[in-house]
């Protein structure tokens, strides 16, 4: 019979473990004892040890020496995944006390390069010179599959709505809020009574489904009972977006930290008219599943100091 966790847990000592890792890999008593430096009585005697804790026998002999058993290979694999993560543990401590943690690979939405990430990636940089780092930047949906598909290791973004969360952890790092926005000499930038209607008559650049900047461009004037603009291009690039602002009569629903700027350079700027929408909270997404190299954990903790401030 197994005998419960407690016991398990609290008798279970390192040198039992690699006892296991080292007889799965040799199968032989004689052999596990030369290498762990030990005479073969007192290998065979920590065996028992351990069979006595689990409360089951591990392994049986044969002609050439001895195996595991069902319940000895299910505890063998959880010693070599002990194991395995003491070699990645070195290997992050290591590359800690020399400055080189390693590559992350960072995904952030588009309203966030303005600010926050070219803040927080030269923050790194001067703090942790050898750390590589690659930003993606594209629309929310995007990232997180990237992210799920392990293309990614953190995500600056917000979840969709109806986007299936169950394995994303989200902490979030901050509001965001979008307004109207044309370039500096539009023809409508000095009307003082400009309304929703008025704005209507324009193409608009909007962004592509299901990104929630285009659910919120359509809940504007549904809202405000006002014929959603006919003309529009839809693009899931800010860089295009505002190209097209820049060379046109177009409007758009951009991010206020962004536009700002692009105001002081006098390319884009917020249209005179008295809206301004919260969206919902955005932060860092990470894998339930998936545990954080030193690199990301110094990444996470990065974005998490620099919003606060």
């Amino acid at each position: 019979m197994v005998n419960p966790l407690s016991r398990i847990s609290g008798r279970l000592r390192m040198r039992h473990l690699r006892l296991l890792v080292v007889l799965a890999e040799h199968g032989s008593l004689r052999k596990a004892a030369e290498i762990m430096s030990v005479t073969q009585p007192a290998l065979s005697k920590s065996l028992r040890e351990i069979e006595e804790l689990v409360g089951e026998p591990l392994f049986a002999r044969n002609p050439k020496g001895i195996y595991a058993n069902a319940i000895g290979e299910a505890v063998i694999r959880y010693a070599q995944l002990v194991f395995a993560d003491l070699g990645g543990l070195h290997k992050e401590l290591a590359a800690l006390k020399s400055g080189n943690i390693g590559d992350v690979h960072i995904g952030a939405i588009s309203a966030l390069t303005a600010g926050l990430v070219p803040q927080t990636v030269a923050l790194l940089k001067a703090l942790h010179p050898l750390l590589n780092i690659s930003v993606v930047i594209d629309t929310s949906d995007l990232l997180l599959r990237a992210l799920e598909q392990d293309k990614l290791d953190i995500v600056i973004a917000r979840i969709p709505e109806d986007y299936p969360s169950e394995n994303l952890q989200f902490a979030a790092l901050g509001d965001e809020i979008v307004v109207p926005v044309a370039r500096c000499d539009h023809p409508e930038m000095k009307n003082e009574a400009l309304t929703l209607a008025t704005l209507s008559r324009y193409s608009w650049v909007i962004q592509s489904r299901p990104a929630p900047l285009r659910t919120i461009f359509h809940e504007l004037f549904r809202k405000a009972r006002v014929r959603a603009p006919s003309s529009t291009v839809e693009t899931s690039s800010t860089f295009l977006a505002l190209s097209l602002l820049k060379e046109s009569d177009m409007i758009s629903l951009q991010s206020l930290s962004l536009i700002d700027a692009y105001e002081k350079m006098n390319i884009i700027a917020r249209l005179p008219i008295s809206l301004a929408i919260n969206m919902d909270a955005y932060g860092l997404i990470s894998r339930k599943n998936r545990r954080p190299t030193a690199a990301m954990q110094v990444v996470a903790d990065a974005f998490t100091q620099q919003a606060r401030l």
